[in-house]
Order: structure tokens, then C-alpha cells, then sequence
């Protein structure tokens, strides 16, 4: 039996060093890619915000930015697999293979003039269009505003724009008669288009008025002076979000954009799209929910960072949803995120059955060795046993000779056996015991024998055999 200790020594250091392993395992957060992008735009600070405070707090789920050109990159990146989350944008397309996590923001269309006559999107027809920012999702998103007012796409000419600066300045010099952006309306982006085209509002009046140019926006030098910002509503916004699920209903709340008098001066429908967080469906349902969970707890701190972060929030988790939702997060959103025993249990329940099996097996097979070793024992004290029982009837030296050898062979099998281990004291004693008797009896035959013969020596030869002769 003593053999076999470290063998279950081993065993049982094998069971602790894989045990620490898995825990070492288990511990290492998970990281994970998400693709945002443009650098610098005000998705990528917010998740380079999450992302750092993440890092700060040491929480098991990490992230890593990959900047993209744009939310149809990152779709793209997310479609191929090469970034486990993206932020995209719901009218870009999400990809299939994606599911929304969260909404980090939404995004209302704010289409803006300072010429009075464009009130509704009808007068846009045969005008030139300024797309602040992102001009190929924005002028796809405008041609399906067009395409529901019957106005062709070529029927307005459209003119990149790139900050939001630009705008006011792009409509006093005649370059565009309407701008177009997409942005939250608390977001950095819409503010600076309004407050741009709102700086010409003191000006007015003040142009060359000896030209007889009086009332119209050109006074000579080929320069508007400026106006209030003329939000252009789209009232059949509600229409195109059923019509197009990714698209929703926006209402601009009366002075959203403050000055006096308010802007807009009355609240002003629109549609809008939203900003999603999307995980691939393949990705573990725990890690999403516990990412979701890290967005939400985390959400005020960032806010003093990024004041964007105020705005995320939880999807549509109904089963008729039109964009569907990561089983993570749902499990969050609807408070069902199972425990760690009640992820793991039925894992834990297989293990230790079996570890219980594998116990069972490697016991069986310690109780057949010790059989066996115990089998050995007694064959070896039956033959000691047998040499005692034939040295009682043996008549010669010589067969007594070749009992002591095989006792000497049953001596060193024993010894040797007790030097590895096989063999407790009690084993010993009885092998001790056993000897003993087998050379006791091998003596007392041997003395018989040499009785005998003396005893035959002494008598001399036999008279009538003598007689006979």
C-alpha cells in the first residue's frame, strides 16, 4: 500500500494545479474589440471613455477601440467578424450577425434655412443642400426623406460640409440654401451649426444700401447678412418610421437651442435615428449582460466626462421589436442575469460526478492492487507452509537441501517485497513466523535423519546376511 501514496499525492497536486489554473483562467477579464468611428467624433470619446474607466476599476470586461472612418465601417468590420461590438447606426444598416446591446444616443434630422420661404420640405426641390458631416449615411437618409415627398434625388444638389462651423458661413455666402445635420440635439455637433448660422442675426441692416437692393438677402457685396435659423419640419414623420422601422419620430421642443426669441420658436416634428452599441450574437450572454451592467452603473461618472453619456439607454426589449436585442442584455434589462453558481451549476454538477467516478475508479483500482499484493502474500506463506508439512516425510539430506533453498527464495521474495513497500509489519511478522517454522521443522527432520543414520552405523553388519554370504 505504501506504493501507491505518492501516486495519490501526485493525483491530488495534479487536481489543486489544475484547479488553480482555472481560476487563473477565469479571472482574466475579457476584452473585448468594438469598432467606432470617426476619431474625434463624439461616439468615439464615449467609448473611449467606457473604456477607460473599465481599465481604472479593473472590471472583468474590457474594451479595446478600433477606429473606423464612419458607423458603415464599423458595420462593416462587425459584419466580418473582425470586432466583437460596434457602433453603427440604425438607418446605415446593422449587421446581421449583430444584436443591439444598448442605444448610446439618438439622432434627430434638423434640416435649417434662413431663407423664410423654405418652410417644409417640398420648397427643398431644385435648392443645394449642406451635409454636415458623414455626407454618404446623411445623403442616403435625405434621399429617403426626398423619396417620401415624390422629389427625386437628383432634383437637389448636395454639398459636403465638414464641421458644423461651416454651416453659417456656407449660407451667407450663397453657397447652400438649406443644411442638413444629424445629430443629438443636446450634442456638440448641433449646437455649433445653429449657434453658426444664428451669429449673423445683429447684422441685419447693415448693408450697402445705396444699390436699391433693399429687403433681399444680397446687398451688394454678394453676402447675406444672416437670419434666425429656420427649422424645416418633416410633418409626416411618424409615417416614415412605420414605413421605415429604422427611423423614428422626433419632436424638437420649443427654445431646445435657447437664445431670444427661443430656437426654434415653436416645437418642430422631424425624424431621427439612433446610435447603437451591437455585440455579435455569438458572444457569451454573460459578458454582455455584465457589460450592459458596467454601461449603466458607470453612466453618471461618464456623464461628467462626456456629457453624452446621459443619453444611454435601454432598447426595445419587446419580442416585436424590428431590431433585435442581445439574450445578455435582455437578461439585464429585464433583471433575469443568472448568478454564477446558477450559470455554472450544472457544470459544478458534472464535475463533481465526475470527480466521484473517477474516486470510485482509482479506489477499485488501489483495493485490486492491494488484492493482488495480498494474493502474493498468502501464495508465499502457503509455500512456506507446504515446506513445513514435506520436511516432515522427507528421507533424504538432499531433498531437505532443495526445501531450505526455496525457503531461502520465500525469504528474499519477502525481503524485497518489504523494501518496496507491499508488505505492512503484520505482513512481516506473519513471514517471520512462517520461516521460522519452516527452518524449525527442516532442523528436526535433518536431526532425525542424522539420528537415524548414526543409529544404522552403530549396529554393524547383519549376522545373517554375514551368515549368507
Amino acid at each position: 500500500m505504501r506504493r501507491h501514496v505518492p501516486l495519490v499525492l501526485a493525483a491530488l497536486l495534479a487536481l489543486v494545479a489544475t484547479a488553480l489554473l482555472a481560476y487563473q483562467w477565469l479571472g482574466q477579464p475579457t476584452t473585448l474589440r468594438v469598432a467606432v468611428g470617426p476619431a474625434g467624433s463624439e461616439d468615439a470619446r464615449l467609448v473611449a471613455a467606457v473604456a477607460q474607466s473599465l481599465a481604472r476599476t479593473h472590471e472583468e470586461v474590457r474594451l479595446r477601440p478600433v477606429a473606423t472612418g464612419g458607423v458603415a465601417e464599423s458595420a462593416s468590420l462587425a459584419e466580418r467578424g473582425k470586432a466583437d461590438l460596434a457602433v453603427v447606426r440604425s438607418d446605415v444598416g446593422i449587421p446581421a450577425n449583430t444584436q443591439t446591446v444598448a442605444i448610446l444616443h439618438r439622432n434627430a434630422v434638423l434640416l435649417l434655412a434662413t431663407d423664410p420661404s423654405l418652410a417644409a420640405v417640398p420648397d427643398l426641390r431644385g435648392r443645394r443642400i449642406g451635409i454636415v458631416r458623414n455626407p454618404s449615411g446623411n445623403t442616403r437618409l435625405l434621399a429617403t426623406i426626398l423619396e417620401h415627398y415624390d422629389i427625386p434625388a437628383d432634383a437637389v444638389t448636395v454639398v459636403p460640409l465638414g464641421d458644423g462651423r461651416e454651416a453659417g458661413e456656407a449660407l451667407r455666402a450663397h453657397q447652400v440654401d438649406a443644411v442638413m445635420v444629424v445629430s443629438p440635439l443636446t450634442g456638440r455637433t448641433a449646437g455649433d451649426v445653429v449657434a453658426s448660422i444664428a451669429k449673423g442675426d445683429g447684422n441685419k441692416g447693415n448693408g450697402n444700401k445705396g444699390n436699391g437692393n433693399k429687403g433681399d438677402g444680397n446687398r451688394g457685396d454678394g453676402i447675406s447678412a444672416g437670419g434666425t435659423p429656420n427649422f424645416i419640419p418633416i410633418g409626416e414623420a411618424a409615417v416614415l418610421a412605420r414605413r421605415w422601422p429604422a427611423l423614428e419620430s422626433v419632436e424638437i421642443a420649443r427654445g431646445t437651442f435657447g437664445g431670444t426669441p427661443p430656437r426654434p420658436a415653436e416645437a418642430v416634428t422631424t425624424i431621427g435615428v439612433s446610435h447603437r452599441l451591437v455585440a455579435q450574437a455569438h458572444l457569451s450572454d454573460s459578458v454582455v449582460s455584465e457589460l450592459t451592467r458596467l454601461l449603466f452603473v458607470n453612466r453618471p461618472g461618464l456623464a461628467v466626462e462626456v456629457p453624452l453619456a446621459n443619453q444611454i439607454e435601454a432598447p426595445d426589449t419587446s419580442k416585436s421589436a424590428s431590431l433585435p436585442v442581445h439574450p445578455g442584455a435582455q437578461a439585464y434589462y429585464e433583471g433575469e442575469v443568472e448568478s454564477f453558481f446558477e450559470r455554472y451549476g450544472d457544470w459544478f454538477y458534472l464535475i463533481v460526478m465526475c470527480v466521484s467516478i473517477l474516486g470510485s475508479a482509482a479506489a477499485g483500482l488501489v483495493s485490486r492492487a492491494a488484492n493482488r499484493s495480498r494474493a502474493r502474500d498468502m501464495a508465499l506463506l502457503r509455500q512456506l507452509l507446504a515446506i513445513v508439512r514435506a520436511s516432515r516425510d522427507v528421507e533424504d539430506e538432499g531433498e531437505l537441501a532443495d526445501l531450505e533453498r526455496q525457503a531461502d527464495e520465500i525469504l528474499a521474495a519477502a525481503l524485497a517485497r518489504a523494501g518496496a513497500g507491499a508488505i505492512d509489519n503484520a505482513g512481516v511478522a506473519a513471514f517471520t513466523l512462517g520461516l521460522d517454522q519452516a527452518r524449525r521443522a527442516i532442523a528436526e527432520r535433518r536431526a532425525v535423519l542424522l539420528e537415524r543414520q548414526a543409529q544404522g552405523l552403530d549396529r554393524g553388519p547383519d549376522p545373517l546376511s554375514a551368515a549368507a554370504e
